[in-house]
Order: C-alpha cells, then sequence, then structure tokens
C-alpha cells in the first residue's frame, strides 16, 4: 500500500488555487488502475485509463495518470499530449506541470520547461513539489527561479538541510554570495559533508575570503576521490603560493584518480613553484602523454624545459600543439622564447611567434616585452618603447619592461623619463627574470588547469 500511496500522491499532486477536486468516482477510478502500474501491466492501464476518460472527459488526474503511463512505455509524445489535456482541465495542476515540464527538459525546449517548473513553483505549498521544481530549473540553469522555489521549500521545512544546500548552490550560480554563505551557515559545522565544504569554499573564494582554501581543502580530505573537489583545493592553494598545500592534497588524490591529467598538471605546477624540476617534469609528462591534447600539460613542460636549458626538447614539445587549427596564445609565446634564446639567427622566426600570440591574446603583457626586446636588438626603438609601454599598461608591476624603458629613453635623451623608468623599475623590486618568467607561467596555467 505504500508503493500504490506514493503512486496516487504523484498523480493528484497538489490541487492548488481552489481548482475542483477530482470526484469520488473519478479517484475510485484512479485506485483500480494502480496496481496495473505497480505490476507493470502497463497496457492494461493504458486501456483502462483511456476507457476513464471516455466516461470522465473532465478528469485531470486520470490524464496525468495516461500520460505516466505513456512515459513509462516511451511514448514521449502521447505522454506530452496527454498531461496538456490535463493542463487545459486544470491549469494549476502541479503534477501534471512538473511532468510536462520534464518533458519539456529532456527533449531541450529549456523556455517551456522553465515556464511549468515556475508555474508550478508558484501555486504548489507541496514540499516535495516544491523541491522538484527547484531542483528543474537549477537544471535549466535558471538559478534565479530554482532560488526562490528553494526559499520556499526552506520555509516549509527549516530542517532540510538538503534544501538549503540546494538553495545556497542556486544563490551561489546566480552571483548571490552574500545570501549563499548565509544558507550555508545555518547548516551546523557538524553536519558539513564534502559537498559543503567545497560550495562554502567556492563562496568564500567568490567574496574574495582566504579563508576559502581551508574549505576546499577540507572537502579534498574528505572525499579525495572527488577530482572536482581536489583539482578546486590545490587551484585555491597554488593561487595563494600554498605549494605544499597543493602537493598535499594532490598526491592523495592522484592515488585515488591516477589517470586525471588535470591533477598531474596542477602537481607538475605545484612542484615547479617548489623547484622539484625532476618531478614537476615527471607530472607534466605523465599528463601529456594520459592527453596530448590537453595544453596546460603540454605548455608546463615546454616551460620547465626552457627553464632547464633543455631547449631542444622545449621546442620540440611544444611545437606538438602548435600543430592544432587553433593553437593556444601561451604555446606560441613559448615557441617565441624558445627560439629567442635559441639562436641571434631565430630572431626573425621569433618576432612571427611573439605576433601570432598577440593576435591570439592582445592582453598578455609579457608577449610586448618579448616583442619590444626583439625590436629593441632591430635598432627599432620606437617600435620596441611602444611594446614596452603597453606591457606596463597591462601589468602595471611588470618591472622588466621599466629597465628597458630606461634604456630608451636615455638613448633619445629623454634624462627626466629615463630616471622615471629607473625610479620605477627599482620600487618594483629587482626580481631575476626566472623569477618573473615563472610567476608568469603560473598564471598562464592555471586558466588552463581548470
Amino acid at each position: 500500500m505504500r508503493l500504490l500511496a506514493g503512486i496516487l500522491c504523484t498523480l493528484v499532486w497538489a490541487l492548488e488555487g481552489g481548482a475542483q477536486a477530482p470526484s469520488a468516482d473519478e479517484q475510485q477510478y484512479l485506485f483500480s488502475v494502480l496496481p496495473l502500474i505497480e505490476r507493470g501491466e502497463l497496457a492494461k492501464a493504458e486501456a483502462q485509463l483511456i476507457e476513464g476518460t471516455g466516461r470522465y472527459p473532465r478528469s485531470a488526474i486520470l490524464y496525468n495518470a495516461l500520460g505516466i503511463v505513456y512515459g513509462k512505455q516511451s511514448k514521449t509524445d502521447k505522454a506530452a499530449s496527454s498531461f496538456r489535456r490535463a493542463l487545459e482541465i486544470l491549469p494549476a495542476f502541479t503534477a501534471a506541470q512538473l511532468q510536462l515540464a520534464s518533458i519539456d527538459q529532456q527533449q531541450g525546449n529549456k523556455q517551456e520547461a522553465v515556464q511549468l517548473f515556475r508555474a508550478a513553483g508558484e501555486t504548489t505549498a507541496n514540499f516535495d513539489a516544491l523541491v522538484t521544481a527547484g531542483m528543474g530549473l537549477a537544471d535549466c540553469q535558471d538559478y534565479a527561479g530554482a532560488a526562490r522555489v528553494f526559499e520556499k521549500a526552506h520555509a516549509i521545512k527549516p530542517d532540510a538541510q538538503s534544501v538549503v544546500y540546494n538553495l545556497a548552490l542556486a544563490q551561489y550560480k546566480n552571483g548571490e554570495l552574500a545570501p549563499a554563505l548565509e544558507s550555508l551557515q545555518s547548516i551546523p559545522a557538524t553536519d558539513h559533508q564534502p559537498d559543503v565544504l567545497y560550495l562554502r569554499g567556492k563562496v568564500l573564494d567568490g567574496l574574495g575570503n582566504p579563508e576559502a582554501t581551508g574549505e576546499l581543502m577540507a572537502a579534498c580530505r574528505a572525499d579525495s576521490g572527488n577530482e572536482v573537489y581536489c583539482t578546486g583545493a590545490a587551484l585555491a592553494a597554488t593561487r595563494q603560493q600554498r605549494f605544499l598545500d597543493a602537493v598535499a592534497v594532490l598526491q592523495p588524490a592522484l592515488e585515488k584518480s591516477p589517470d586525471s591529467v588535470a591533477l598531474l598538471s596542477l602537481l607538475g605546477l605545484a612542484q615547479f613553484r617548489l623547484g622539484r624540476y625532476h618531478d614537476a617534469i615527471a607530472s607534466y609528462a605523465a599528463a601529456l602523454v594520459k592527453d596530448p591534447s590537453v595544453d596546460a600539460s603540454r605548455e608546463g613542460l615546454g616551460f620547465l624545459y626552457f627553464v632547464t636549458g633543455d631547449l631542444e626538447k622545449a621546442r620540440a614539445t611544444i611545437e606538438g600543439g602548435l600543430k592544432k587549427p587553433r593553437p593556444d596564445y601561451y604555446l606560441e609565446h613559448l615557441e617565441a622564447m624558445v627560439l629567442y634564446r635559441a639562436s641571434p639567427g631565430l630572431r626573425s622566426q621569433a618576432l612571427e611567434a611573439v605576433n601570432r600570440a598577440l593576435q591570439a591574446n592582445a592582453r598578455f603583457a609579457p608577449s610586448y616585452f618579448l616583442r619590444g626586446k626583439i625590436r629593441m636588438e632591430q635598432n627599432d626603438l620606437p617600435g620596441a618603447l611602444t611594446d614596452f609601454e603597453r606591457a606596463v599598461a597591462l601589468d602595471p608591476k611588470y618591472p622588466l619592461p621599466y629597465y628597458k624603458m630606461a634604456q630608451i629613453y636615455g638613448r633619445q635623451g629623454r634624462a627626466q623619463e629615463a630616471d622615471a623608468a629607473r625610479r620605477k623599475f627599482s620600487e618594483l623590486g629587482n626580481l631575476r627574470e626566472e623569477e618573473i618568467l615563472a610567476r608568469q607561467a603560473q598564471d598562464a596555467l592555471l586558466p588552463a588547469t581548470r
């Protein structure tokens, strides 16, 4: 009887808003069909329900039940027609709204599905129906609508933590970070499952709160087999220069997911920033073997060969990715770096490569700096100065262009501007070029590992 009762609830969900309730005869007829549905005798149930709709042509619950039976038989078009007929009879019939919305969603009719899910959420006070509508809206990426429906469900059952979580997730997806954090704070700390920890971390990260990394790392530790959690934790730790922490979460995660290219690439980046070049090369190489199409692995490996002085391997690694129709801008930039360092005779090829990099990404300051150096060597001082000025306009904390600008200003007899550029270079710190390149590589590689 429990299963029959559940089916009946699905069939007659929330005839809200003063809509006409089914008659006792209609309900009795429906009860006579439920055992057939329970036993899987769908052809008999279909025939009996068709007969019932003939006897009760204004019975929304029988048309809804017929739609469910059609759905179980994969007769999708007939199911949709039955649900539409139920809604013509009772426009606020929540069950039919949800069933038809689900069909529209499966068929890619997102706008129609959203309208139906929203309508169900606005009219019903049934908790289960609200949760179904909210989940449907979230699946359709209508996060604002989903949040409203989950708020309504939360008001009915404040202790339903799954609803609180889904409310916070919808708020986060909709860009409402402060309300999302407030929702999550209502979940007791003792009940923080990995999904709650991860969402808290993402919300805090969006708010610029440094505690985000700790939450993300806790989520990864609690479920080290979840690649999403551990990738998020490692990314956050790396951005905060916490490379040892990144390695600490990545190594156990890779024991659970040894084929994860994202985890291997992030491990390679963290090892590289710790100066463990041999280990970093091994991690990036393993990632590249598993999936040669991923730019982050190829770029990380190519850069490591570059900084360790193995220019032949660096060039071969990078060129392997340049064969794609639209290679990543950083691959083009790396090729230019390798060609520039390899030989003065390759300056023209380096210039061509850096120009391709800038065509792909006109906001990457290091490419302007590299092109400025090449132009300066070619005695094109105005062109070089333009590139250096563009580099610092894009990245005001980039010291190296100021050093070159001071040299050009000096050659041009612009003593005051040369002094100002030298002061700016000193203010920003005399970092070694290799360290600056390493930081630039980190910034370029991180988005690629998402």
